[in-house]
């Protein structure tokens, strides 16, 4: 989901990347602007903190304290699991009022459209009818489809590994909605 391929960062692509954008639970009020970036800084590790404990509420007892690296970006230690479908949807609204600074989460440049539609195209061509193409934002619509659901089964991760050198985001990131 989200960020089908592994990794220490996949539990943030996968939360910030979703494909299940505008589910909420667990949420609270919006984040407060910062003042300074020592306030930010604060601010975005309470943020943090309040998504830890609802993660663990919704599927991941056992997931260990994310914090915030001197760098101001979500650390995810070594082995940290891929969150549940439950946690995605449960947890997300929480970790969205964290800054872009500390998810990495940069918005794709409309540039990168036309790429994203000749891997959308693979996608399909390698196993995948049902991908759709990109919205006008960079992302795949696929909340509350068949792809949503399925998730990182073996046939979509040979597609992503067929259609790895289309891909525009670096990291190999799928971003959904």
């Amino acid at each position: 989901m989200g960020m089908f391929v592994g990794g220490r960062r996949a539990i943030v692509g996968l939360i910030l990347m979703l494909l299940f954008a505008g589910l909420a639970g667990c949420s609270a009020g919006g984040g407060a602007g910062a003042a300074t970036a020592t306030t930010g800084q604060q601010d975005a590790a309470a943020v943090l903190r309040e998504f830890v404990h609802c993660a663990r509420a919704n599927g991941m007892p056992n997931l260990p304290d994310l914090k915030l690296g001197s760098d101001g970006r979500v650390v995810v230690p070594e082995g940290t699991p891929d969150p549940p479908v439950s946690v995605e949807r449960a947890c997300k609204s929480i970790f969205d009022r964290l800054p872009v600074s500390a998810t990495g989460d940069e918005e794709r440049p409309p540039a990168d459209i036309q790429a994203l539609l000749r891997f959308a195209r693979c996608m399909r061509e390698r196993g995948v009818p049902e991908w759709p193409d990109p919205k006008a934002d960079g992302t795949f619509p696929v909340s509350g489809t068949v792809i949503g659901r399925e998730g990182k089964s073996p046939r979509i991760v040979r597609a992503l590994r067929a259609c790895r050198q289309l891909n525009p985001d670096p990291k190999g990131g799928i971003h959904g909605s």
